[in-house]
């Protein structure tokens, strides 16, 4: 495994978010994006964009075999 794989810049940028906004951050970017009409803030489409920066191969989700 190499160590992008272990360091998800996705899930580092959310703590981030969350540490800043006291566990709010997605409340407000969905505030905001209600507010500019639209139906999403795009959070965790780009959480998952994020972490495949630096993961290549990395999945978001639970498969059932």
């Amino acid at each position: 495994m190499r160590l992008g794989c272990k360091i998800k810049l996705g899930d580092m940028l959310e703590g981030l978010i969350t540490l800043i906004t006291f566990g709010n951050g997605k409340d407000i970017a969905m505030w905001v994006a209600k507010k500019l009409g639209y139906q999403s803030c795009g959070c965790e489409e780009r959480r998952i964009w994020l972490n495949q920066l630096t993961c290549k191969n990395y999945e978001d989700g639970i498969k059932l075999y």
